[in-house]
């Protein structure tokens, strides 16, 4: 392999990190402005899977289940901020495996939601960038208990 090979594979996957890291960052970034066109950009296919786990349980399959999945979620609460933090992952060409830790704060009529959790993803490269096929929500913490503060709307 001639030292240019190798400097483009490297940058190549310097890339492909920095995107599927924005690529996390966009789908918190959709949910907390309540973006819903911006978040159906962020799946690959009609075959795409997001699934909550327990002890809160949610699936949906293809693009327009999963963008009504985030519709009944907003239902329930007014107020949500998701953050994601540290992702680590493995790349394979066109297809890469992720783990995201998240941090999640929403308030509703009268519920309460405070957790973490590790998103387990699964991505592919499309023509326009990675985009997910599968995100595999697993809570590590959950406090539905009352807190104090006050929340205040979505404004563009």
């Amino acid at each position: 392999m001639s030292s240019a090979t190798s400097l483009e594979a490297r940058l190549r996957a310097v890339e492909d990190r920095l995107e599927i890291q924005a690529l996390a960052a966009r789908f918190s970034d959709a949910v907390n402005e309540r973006d819903l066109k911006a978040f159906a950009e962020l799946w690959a296919s009609d075959h795409s899977i997001w699934e909550i786990g327990l002890p809160l349980p949610s699936r949906a399959e293809g693009k327009d289940a999963i963008v009504a999945m985030l519709q009944g979620l907003y239902q329930i609460e007014r107020y949500f901020m998701q953050m994601t933090h540290s992702g680590v992952m493995r790349i394979d060409g066109d297809r890469a495996t992720a783990r995201f830790v998240v941090r999640e704060r929403g308030k509703g009529d009268g519920t309460y939601y405070d957790n973490l959790a590790v998103y387990d993803d699964v991505l592919v490269r499309e023509p326009g960038g990675w985009r997910f096929l599968e995100r595999h929500y697993r809570y590590r913490f959950l406090d539905q208990t009352p807190f104090a503060g006050n929340a205040f709307p979505v404004t563009r």
